[in-house]
């Protein structure tokens, strides 16, 4: 075996961003759904799992849905008190499930998609946020990147649709923590800018290289220089917005 085999941070495969791009539509600092309109384009009977004080109850009713919230603990706004991995509801009960901030904090991750793609309607959503840069926090188990999504989804018959992140990344998160009681949290924003900002600096020099070195033509050299940019902030994102579908 070759010396080169054990250079130290090199994979035995060489992944081009084309290969790290997620397999469904991405974006970067963008929302990737807006709850009221999928109520009212008909996902009308939401399930909220790990719903806490009820952020999303208003939201759904005053777009004309029912609301149905779950969490493991007594108080709370939810009506039901439940596991995420044992939901006591029947199959294909929900047009939309949520999880905001929840899957981190679930032991058996694949059970709890499991049991979300039992309870959806086919042709149903499952929609929220998943932690995938955070520190340690609340007993947090899963911190999980979009590969990991696709997998649970594809297996329990459900695909990945859309992935969005970028707006907050785990060095703003880390420094806000570090920092912790002072209120860095204001800093954040403009410490993410600055982020999203040197991302797209560097695809921008990738763009001349592409050009002027590997001699592409400048629609290749945008397309690779876009998904650069794109890839190179999901992988620094503090978490995932994420859409997947019940098939």
């Amino acid at each position: 075996m070759s010396e080169k085999a054990f250079i130290p941070g090199k994979g035995v495969r060489l992944l081009s961003f084309e290969d790290q791009q997620p397999n469904c539509e991405y974006d970067v600092n963008v929302p990737a759904y807006d709850l009221e309109q999928l109520v009212k384009k008909g996902y009308k009977k939401v399930v909220d799992i790990g719903c806490g004080y009820g952020r999303t109850k208003k939201i759904v009713e005053n777009a004309g849905g029912t609301w149905v919230g779950v969490e493991p603990f007594e108080g709370g706004a939810h009506t039901v008190v439940a596991n995420a991995e044992d939901l006591p509801f029947d199959n294909e009960s929900f047009d939309l499930a949520n999880m905001s901030s929840v899957l981190e904090h679930i032991p058996d991750v694949e059970k709890a998609i499991a049991e979300v793609s039992r309870i959806l309607k086919p042709g149903g959503l499952f929609v929220g946020y998943v932690a995938f840069m955070e520190c340690f926090h609340e007993i947090s188990y899963n911190h999980m990147s979009y590969f990991s999504l696709e997998f649970y989804a594809n297996k329990h018959g459900m695909k990945l649709e859309k992935i969005t992140g970028g707006r907050r990344f785990g060095i703003d998160y880390h420094k806000m923590v570090l920092w912790s009681p002072i209120p860095f949290n204001k800093m954040r924003a403009f410490i993410a800018f600055r982020i999203r900002t040197w991302n797209r600096l560097k695809s921008k020099l990738m763009y001349l290289n592409l050009i002027l070195r590997k001699k592409l033509d400048s629609k290749t050299a945008i397309t690779k220089a876009n998904i650069y940019y794109k890839v190179e902030c999901l992988r620094q994102s503090n978490g995932y917005n994420f859409v997947i579908k019940k098939l």
